[in-house]
């Protein structure tokens, strides 16, 4: 019966509801702010007391979901200014020690690139922290951009509330400001998120699949930046494998347990060279080991 747990870093993890998408868990790290949920396809197959599955999967054949809403702070020490470019933010899957990829791997991550032409398993060896994922802009199955609101917000950690005013919005001169404002998450239950670029191409009306292909290019990614007064929401998700019995199919069929070494697996929002974490989204699967 995996467990998932979210935080803004690897040591500051919360467990977390799994289905209970009207309630994403709040999280403000260092370089983001925002909320995150997870939805898996009957979890916890084996309790009765917890949700299995919730009404975002109805008549959508998908085993998970990991969707988050927030914005990306002005804190890159790389730019003058301090902004993340498409280029620098990537979404990865991750163990912290080695794994043991399966026979015919190389035929998985094929499987992979067909469906996300930016995915990169070439750090899936490393001993320390080995990873296979893509970015952000090209990974995430359906991505929303829309303007903030000017309403400043604060976080009360005693009630895990969220309040706002009508003060002016924080400006972007602060290189390292502590909450940016995120409006209301709507996109629970059956109110699905779809694909809005607008603000990012507004003289184009591209597809998810466009999307992806058109940021293929480092250069392409290079130039278009995370702006921090915009909010982007993304979804990703799949039908091909399933964190609730850790079994995959991707041309090849093969246990996740297995391949993980007993390592509980994160998904994590993060630089490339892993020096600026946004979230971490952890599966603990130990239970299947009982």
């Amino acid at each position: 019966m995996p467990t998932v747990r979210i935080g803004p870093s690897y040591t500051s993890l919360q467990r977390y509801n799994v289905n209970d998408d009207k309630y994403p868990l709040f999280v403000n790290s260092s370089h983001f702010t925002g909320y995150i949920t997870v939805r898996l396809q009957d979890h916890h197959y084996k309790n009765d007391l917890v949700k299995k599955t919730c009404p975002y999967f109805e008549n959508h054949r998908r085993f998970f979901s990991f969707q988050f809403q927030g914005r990306f702070k002005p804190t890159n020490p790389n730019r003058d200014d301090n902004l993340w470019t498409f280029d620098d933010v990537m979404f990865c899957a991750e163990t912290e020690s080695s794994v043991k990829p399966p026979m015919g791997s190389k035929f998985a991550v094929q499987f992979a690139k067909f469906i996300d032409p930016g995915f990169t398993a070439d750090e899936i060896f490393k001993k320390k922290r080995p990873w296979a994922g893509s970015w952000v802009i090209c990974g995430m199955n359906i991505v929303k951009v829309w303007k903030a609101n000017s309403n400043n917000q604060s976080f009360d950690e005693k009630s895990g509330k969220i309040t706002s005013d009508s003060k002016p919005a924080p400006t972007f001169n602060n290189p390292s400001p502590s909450l940016l404002p995120i409006e209301p998450w709507v996109y629970y239950g059956k109110h699905h998120l779809e694909e809005d670029t607008k603000l990012i191409f507004p003289n184009k009306n591209l597809n998810a699949s466009e999307r992806r292909k058109y940021f293929l290019a480092p250069s392409v990614r290079q130039s278009y930046v995370f702006d921090p007064s915009h909010i982007y929401s993304c979804d990703f998700f799949n039908n091909f494998t399933n964190f609730s019995t850790m079994n995959a199919d991707m041309i090849i069929k093969f246990s996740m347990s297995k391949v993980l070494n007993n390592q509980p697996i994160r998904f994590v929002c993060r630089t490339k060279d892993g020096d600026a974490i946004f979230f971490v989204i952890e599966i603990d699967y130990s239970d299947l080991l009982e």
